[in-house]
């Protein structure tokens, strides 16, 4: 570090010659003042900044340690909040290396903040003519970097957006900017040749594609952007924000300050929100209906986006205050709800409005405050998660994996179109049928699976569907799972996390593939004898790992031995409560160390194997061989009662044994069954 003595008298010599360069020959204060350099490796990039740091705090800070020459903290145009970064310029570059090497990771309010010495940017055009040569002309050369807006929603990949300009040259690069994993509906497009992309923006500028105009233009950069929209722009911030544009890429995938969003200050005070509206109310009969309780400022029917058609809500603001408060205050409450098995009528509570003041085209409406739009989402959000604590079936989650109007639709054909609403309506009898039904949380049921994949390759696949998702949720193509639907887990599954992570097990429980034999009847895929009938399960450990696979796998391309090309349906299974409880006490007997707890666990599996078969059997018209939870099969003879087995029944111990020896017959009998039928195979 040079010795305090020099340091002082270069600060003094740069602050002179500053000061002579700032004033121009007219005694006017030249532009080169108001803009901060960054020149000579004498500037360094602080990033990682605690919340509120300001141009003064952030001078504080380094000066305790160097001489600071000028320092700025980068602030957001429309908020003036600070974005986490900023400029500090020393007298020389030697205190900007040492700044760097003592100060780089030190923490600052409990925030790490990272330092890196700024390097120059040439953007004047008086550094521009400086350029010699082939660069200066380079440097000049007039863009052809075309903006096209307006694209519709069929053109979904750049090489489609490429394909409308390559008549007209070569096209260099082309682009489909993405927030969220949604496109924005524009691109851009390079195209070689100043001249080859003049006629490719008269061509195509105006030209429709699937029933949209194409608005096509020169493409800017971000910074004359930014001028074009706001002239009054301070030029500092300008040359700030540019200059750190070459680092914004790198310092978002460490950014740990959000973005604060701005927050409309609205006054709701005079305004209700009013629901069941009629569906055919309109903005001047909702208007005209509440003018007698007092002078309305304006009334807005809520319209459905998916429909845009009235969604039986709407605002009213009135001018005055009490007005608001008067309306709320008089309207009709919301009945009590009543007790268990009271049925209600499907008529109009005539007693509910007794004036009337609240009814329109035969309809009660209900009047509440109006809330913000934030507050508004949280009460949603809220009210949605209590609703689901309520539904113990988890019947929600019979519309996850359905595919709506999503992009994935299109990719569809029609067959596997009619498949899934054919599915879906087959679910939804289902669970209304039976209520011992209910939608598992963390097991997933996989149809069109190619016949040529094991469970293995099943369990490889599931496995590798979650830490895609994970990657495509960081690039910002997906959106990650909510708080809700984290939630769902419930308050161990962090712990539930942390012990499967310590114990070394995968995210995924299970993964099964069914098969067949020539019969049509199941066998296990471990027999070899059998063929896959195309569908299975997945089992994970948590909700949140079944809802990432199902969401990446559902619609999911394979590729089937016939070379014919496959899209997963993935939904969330549906189970038995009772199979369930079977299966969850044969893996508890299955822990035990004792052989005949072990025996019985293998005969409960069996059982369950076989009980889907006798279904699918009565399905397909056949007689069912006997039902294993009761009895013998049919066609098999009888054994006859040993002596004292009244008595043994009385006995615990004895009962006990006489229970296992009957599974260990039924699973005798199962075996020999199976074996039959491999060698008729």
């Amino acid at each position: 570090m040079a010795p305090p003595n020099d340091r002082k008298r270069r600060i003094q010599d740069t602050e002179n010659s500053a000061a002579t360069k700032s004033h121009d020959p007219d005694g006017g204060i030249a532009r080169t003042a108001k803009k901060p350099k960054v020149d000579d490796g004498r500037s360094i990039f602080v990033r990682s900044l605690p919340p509120g740091v300001t141009n003064e705090s952030l001078t504080d800070f380094f000066s305790e340690y160097f001489a600071v020459k000028h320092a700025t903290v980068v602030v957001d145009q429309e908020t003036k909040e600070s974005r986490g970064f900023g400029f500090v310029s020393f007298a020389d570059a030697d205190d900007a290396r040492d700044a760097k090497a003592a100060l780089d990771k030190k923490e600052w309010d409990g925030r790490r903040i990272r330092i890196e010495v700024a390097e120059p940017r040439q953007r004047n055009a008086d550094e521009a003519d400086k350029r010699p040569g082939k660069g200066r002309e380079a440097f000049q050369r007039p863009s052809t970097k075309l903006i096209i807006r307006n694209l519709p929603w069929s053109i979904k990949t750049s090489e489609q957006l490429s394909k409308l300009f390559l008549s007209y040259g070569k096209v260099i690069y082309s682009d489909l900017p993405q927030n969220k994993g949604k496109l924005k509906g524009f691109g851009f497009v390079t195209i070689r040749g100043r001249p080859n992309a003049e006629k490719a923006l008269e061509a195509v500028n105006g030209k429709i594609v699937d029933g949209r105009p194409l608005a096509v233009d020169w493409a800017v950069d971000k910074a004359t952007w930014d001028k074009q929209q706001d002239d009054d722009e301070d030029d500092e911030d300008d040359e700030d924000d540019d200059e750190d544009m070459k680092l914004v890429d790198e310092m978002d995938e460490e950014k740990e300050t959000q973005k604060p969003k701005r927050e409309l200050m609205t006054d709701n005070s005079s305004t209700v929100f009013v629901r069941n509206l009629p569906f055919t109310a309109t903005d001047e009969q909702l208007k005209s209906f509440f003018g007698h309780f007092g002078t309305v400022r304006y009334a807005r029917v809520v319209m459905d986006k998916a429909t845009d058609r009235p969604a039986g809500t709407g605002f009213v603001c009135f001018v005055d205050n009490e007005d608001a408060k008067s309306c709320i205050i008089n309207a009709p409450r919301r009945a009590p709800p009543t007790a268990g098995g009271v049925k209600h009528s499907i008529l109009q509570d005539e007693n509910a409005d007794p004036s009337g003041k609240y009814t329109m085209d035969g309809r009660v409406l209900q009047v509440a405050q109006a809330v913000n739009k934030n507050e508004a989402a949280n009460l949603a959000e809220n009210s949605l998660a209590q609703r689901r604590q309520k539904d113990k079936r988890h019947l929600y989650l019979l519309s996850e994996g359905a595919i709506g109007n999503s992009p994935l639709r299109g990719l569809l054909t029609d067959a596997e179109v009619r498949m899934r609403t054919m599915s879906a309506q087959q679910r939804k009898k289902l669970v209304e049928k039976n209520p011992m039904l209910h939608i598992s949380l963390t097991r997933l049921a996989l149809r069109n699976i190619p016949n040529d994949m094991g469970a293995k390759e099943l369990k490889e696949l599931a496995r590798k569907a979650v830490v895609e998702f994970a990657k495509d949720v960081k690039e910002g193509r997906r959106q990650p799972p909510s708080k809700e639907e984290n939630a769902r887990d419930g308050k161990d599954a962090k712990d539930k996390e942390k012990d499967r992570k310590q114990k070394r097990k995968g995210i995924v429980k299970q993964a099964k593939i069914v098969f067949e034999d020539n019969k049509g009847s199941k066998v296990s895929e471990s027999s070899g004898a059998g063929k896959s009938r195309g569908y299975g399960f997945i089992e994970y450990t948590s909700h949140r790992h079944a809802l990432m696979g199902l969401r990446y796998l559902n619609g999911h391309q394979l590729d089937g031995n016939n070379g014919r090309k496959q899209r997963l349906i993935v939904e969330f299974a549906i189970e038995n409560a009772q199979v369930v409880k079977r299966r969850q006490e044969a893996e508890k007997t299955a822990r035990k160390p004792k052989k005949d707890d072990a025996d019985a666990s293998d005969e409960e599996d069996d059982e369950e194997e076989e009980v889907p078969e006798q279904k699918q059997k009565k399905q397909k018209g056949k007689k069912p061989k006997g039902n294993l939870n009761k009895g013998p099969q049919v066609g098999t003879k009888a054994k006859p009662p040993k002596e004292g087995d009244v008595d043994e029944k009385k006995k615990p111990a004895d009962a006990k044994e006489a229970i296992q020896q009957k599974l260990i017959a039924r699973k005798r009998q199962v075996r020999k069954k199976k074996a039959v039928a491999r060698g008729k195979a």
